[in-house]
């Protein structure tokens, strides 16, 4: 088989770390929380307090640091570094906000995402969540650098890909000219959700982290979009249902990318391995799924 699509397999192994933070994160944000025991480790810069009703929660002025070479931040600051969130320095979008590009006073270039007004249940909860994001470093992850609050105004401070994501890479948006973009929409999240988060399930588990990436590995052979319906016997259907009935129909060379190099490259029998072993990742059933470590091996044995 194609030693290039094997080697994506296996490399984005540690992406699905990143997938599964994103799933724990949707889980946390449609629950509603009352009671939270938060351990402060992050110096807060915090002005003054006002009672929201209409939130649920509360709306402060206050700005945190999750990095060493970033001080005390401001909203005023950030309005500079984006022009005022300029359009012309969009360089993303998600369901939560835009993202900009731009140069903070250290001279440091980030990307800067305004969040939606409604896209958190209120402050508390925002608050919660950046401090566990904050926390978080991984060379797959995107780094969460800080962020501003300002009565409704809600502004992140990321890390700047400059490469861009692996969603880019797999599905070539080079021709936009946004290999930089950094796409947080999440949108493209619930597509690798196993059942049981979609059942009401909360919280990351390591067959949870399997599903995610036998999802990915479908994506990559495929370049189809895990969020987006399939279309077969003239029954819409989602992406992990369309792969396994044309896999049950003995159609899997049909399913791969069509840009892919077939003849001489990728023989009939890899094909299908590399499909099973998505497949078994991708068990409706969490106690059917193999452990990663089993995959991996899978998948160096396909590749040797």
């Amino acid at each position: 088989m194609d030693p290039a699509l094997i080697a994506a397999a296996a490399s984005a192994a540690g992406s699905v770390l990143f997938l599964i933070i994103i799933l724990a994160f949707i889980a946390f944000v449609c629950k509603s929380t009352k009671n939270h025991d938060y351990r402060r480790r992050l110096r807060h810069h915090q002005t003054r307090t006002v009672a929201n009703l209409e939130l649920s929660s509360v709306t402060m002025d206050e700005s945190a640091s999750y990095d060493p070479t970033i001080n005390h931040i401001s909203i005023e600051e950030l309005k500079v570094s984006t022009k005022n969130f300029s359009t012309d320095l969009i360089i993303g979008d998600g369901s939560f906000g835009l993202v900009y590009k731009a140069t903070l006073y250290n001279g440091s270039t980030v990307a800067i995402k305004k969040l939606d007004p409604d896209a958190f249940q209120g402050f508390r909860e925002f608050r919660a969540e950046m401090e566990t994001l904050g926390e978080l470093r991984h060379g797959n992850i995107v780094k969460i650098l800080g962020y501003c609050v300002s009565d409704r105004d809600r502004v992140l401070i990321l890390e700047f890909v400059e490469r861009g994501s692996l969603d880019q890479w797999i599905h070539d948006t080079s021709v936009d000219g946004l290999h930089s973009h950094v796409s947080t929409q999440v949108a493209g999240t619930f597509g690798y959700m196993p059942p049981e988060y979609k059942d009401g399930a909360i919280g990351a588990t390591v067959q949870a982290d399997v599903y995610s990436f036998g999802v990915l590995m479908f994506e990559i052979a495929t370049a189809e979009r895990p969020d987006f319906p399939k279309v077969m016997e003239k029954k819409d259907m989602g992406f992990i249902q369309w792969a396994k009935k044309m896999l049950g129909q003995d159609r899997h060379m049909e399913m791969l990318d069509c840009k892919m190099p077939k003849e001489g490259l990728i023989g009939d029998d890899q094909v299908k391995e590399y499909f099973r072993i998505a497949s078994l990742c991708t068990e409706e059933f969490m106690v059917d799924r193999p452990a990663m470590s089993e995959v991996v091996d899978l998948l160096k044995k396909l590749s040797a």
